[in-house]
């Protein structure tokens, strides 16, 4: 009786592991299977790009593009990641953002977003067009109607990636918080050696001096107020409201006087 049952249990026991080989046995070959096909997908020529479409440039190349996403006609259009693209176009300096998508059977899209500049910043070194984020992107003498940001002092400028400059920043935020609330005609802000600031007026408007950034939402604000006396803009050399809480101002004629 006892040999019977091994015999039995014997019997019971290879089918079973025969089963588990086969099941093994057909992963396997599904996993070849998947391999090969995806390997068949990968280098088919089917499969490759066929065509890039660039949209939304007017300072960047349609080949730059093409080029910083290292997309060439034997990429394969199937295993594309179109963030990954999108991601790798920042790295140029006048592209804020990008929208990548494959399109129709080996066709991908490109929408750039390009940065938009707010002023002309000019430098010791050269001239650049800068965001409302402090980034310079393109180099250019043009304002183009822009105003100017004028800096005196030596610095260091890098295409694509934020100025640290703390009074270029302030001078940014006066032009795109600042100009519109209070509506002033500023058409150049100099930045001297000690970063200072002094907003330069259109036509023949007396110029306002504002010291430092210390401060500079009450400044400005002061500033605003100065400017609704018509008679002292039209009699005024310029503003100073370094000194916010006692500005002064400065005749055409010889002479100073504290503003009220």
């Amino acid at each position: 009786m006892t040999r019977r049952r091994a015999s039995a249990g014997a019997a019971w026991e290879m089918p079973r592991t025969r089963r588990n080989n086969w099941r093994l046995l057909q992963r396997v070959l599904l996993l070849l299977l998947l391999a090969e096909v995806g390997a068949a997908v990968w280098s088919s020529p089917i499969f490759w790009v066929r065509e890039v479409t660039v949209e939304g440039i007017a300072l960047t190349r349609p080949e730059e593009v093409v080029h910083v996403m290292r997309l060439g006609e034997r990429n394969n259009w199937v295993f594309l990641s179109p963030s990954r693209l999108a991601q790798r176009l920042q790295s140029l300096p006048a592209v804020a953002d990008a929208v990548v998508a494959r399109r129709i059977w080996g066709k991908v899209s490109v929408r750039v977003f390009e940065r938009q500049p707010l002023a002309l910043l000019r430098t010791t070194k050269g001239s650049y067009w800068i965001d409302a984020r402090g980034v310079p992107f393109w180099r250019t003498e043009q304002a183009a109607g822009l105003p100017e940001i004028h800096v005196q002092a030596p610095f260091s400028v890098t295409l694509g990636r934020a100025v640290s400059n703390k009074s270029v920043q302030s001078a940014l935020e006066i032009l795109y918080r600042y100009v519109p609330e209070h509506h002033l005609p500023v058409a150049q802000i100099v930045v001297d050696r000690e970063g200072n600031l002094c907003l330069n007026m259109k036509g023949r408007l007396p110029r306002v001096k504002i010291g430092d950034s210390t401060g500079l939402a009450r400044k400005m604000a002061r500033a605003a107020e100065l400017w609704q006396q018509p008679q002292l803009v039209q009699q005024a050399e310029y503003l100073d409201v370094s000194y916010v809480d006692k500005p002064v101002w400065k005749p055409r004629a010889n002479g100073k006087g504290a503003a009220q």
